[in-house]
């Protein structure tokens, strides 16, 4: 999918039947801005219909799309990219065209070159037509990178192929891994224990004859004890139902559906959750990162959808400690200098397990961008 910066802060990215365009800000989550895809409506953010006086609604249907068109501002000395509308809309705002994008590129070569890229790629996904100064000459589409085999080892999950179906690649499955629910079941029958421990000498001390400490306790009535003890107990009791209630309800599969353009999660044969691409705007990835060490180290990682409202939806999240995390082939003094900061990953700059899921998943849901979120600590 080809990624352009149009600007310091903002970019576009398209494919054959999508062409979003997307802001970018170092402190900031990405934001979509505009979103066509083929045979939806025109979508736009609140921001944008406000700064171009389009429908509140968000949207723009597409018999109401006249064509793409690019032309030169000798005023600003650049090049715009615009659409124009029906005369019912152009009516109600006093104008047919809107602006989409300016490039202020000195080069006026490249400049024409790109802005004319840019609006026959919309023009094709919006199925309109394009009105251009000069011919356009679409540049050829880059030879795809390879991605990572698979299985991958996530740490606590792994990513696998299912098998295959429609006779194409199969589903995508992330599976987490049996010794997370052994650590949970663990942990429940550790505070079983700790749990009748401390309701036996609490109880036991409440219907013997035995005297209590009048010295060495922290509270000021050793005769609170007991009841201290039971409040512990049930504490413990507490801990254990949440333990249960998130293994009831942290799914163990999550599955990513190439045909129906879907995540879902499941617990066993229950199913849990599930999103439509077409509500996510990106797939987010994140790591925290040790920064010390001859090889890099990751204390932390997740995979969220960005949804289109904004929200992030995680659809994995692992606390493991990763040592080496880096996969086979990979120059960890680069690595180590890869800065801290939400950049769009490419398939070529992958470096771990994680990142490179994160391609598979985008690949899997229609070439959704990437963004990679990296943290030092």
């Amino acid at each position: 999918m080809p990624r352009i910066a149009v600007s310091a802060n903002s970019l576009v990215d398209y494919s054959p039947d999508r062409w979003r365009l997307i802001q970018v800000y170092e402190a900031d989550a990405p934001k979509l801005i505009v979103e066509a895809k083929t045979g939806l409506p025109f979508r736009y953010n609140g921001y944008f219909a406000v700064s171009r006086d389009l429908p509140e609604t968000g949207e723009i249907q597409l018999a109401d799309l006249g064509q793409v068109v690019l032309g030169r501002s000798n005023e600003t000395s650049s090049w715009q990219l615009g659409l124009t509308l029906s005369p019912e809309l152009s009516l109600a705002r006093s104008s047919r065209w809107f602006e989409l994008l300016r490039f202020t590129n000195p080069d006026a070569d490249a400049q024409e070159g790109t802005a004319a890229q840019l609006g026959a790629a919309l023009a094709d996904t919006l199925g309109i037509p394009f009105s251009s100064p000069s011919p356009v000459t679409m540049a050829p589409e880059p030879e795809p990178i390879p991605l990572e085999p698979l299985p991958l080892d996530l740490g606590l999950w792994r990513l696998e192929e299912a098998p295959q179906m429609h006779g194409g690649d199969g589903e995508l499955r992330l599976i987490r891994e049996k010794r997370w629910l052994r650590a949970k079941q663990r942990q429940i029958a550790w505070y079983c224990v700790l749990t009748l421990v401390y309701l036996w000498v609490s109880i036991a001390t409440l219907t013997s004859e035995l005297g209590l400490p009048i010295a060495g306790t922290l509270i000021p009535n050793p005769a609170w004890l007991p009841y201290l003890g039971i409040v512990v107990a049930v504490l413990l009791l507490l801990a254990i139902g949440r333990l249960l209630l998130i293994i009831l309800r942290q799914p163990n599969t999550i599955v990513i559906n190439q045909y129906e353009k879907t995540v879902s999660a499941s617990r066993g044969d229950r199913p849990l959750w599930k999103v439509n691409a077409g509500g996510v705007q990106s797939i987010y990835v994140s790591e925290v990162v040790k920064k010390r060490g001859r090889r890099p180290t990751v204390l932390h990682g997740e995979i969220n959808l960005h949804l289109l409202d904004g929200r992030f939806m995680p659809i994995l999240i692992d606390h493991e400690k990763i040592v080496d995390a880096l996969l086979p082939g990979r120059d960890p003094v680069t690595e180590k200098e890869r800065p801290a900061d939400v950049h769009v990953l490419e398939p070529e700059a992958v470096s771990t397990a994680l990142q490179a899921a994160a391609i598979h998943i985008s690949v899997r849901l229609g070439e959704l961008p990437v963004w990679y979120d990296r943290r030092l600590k």
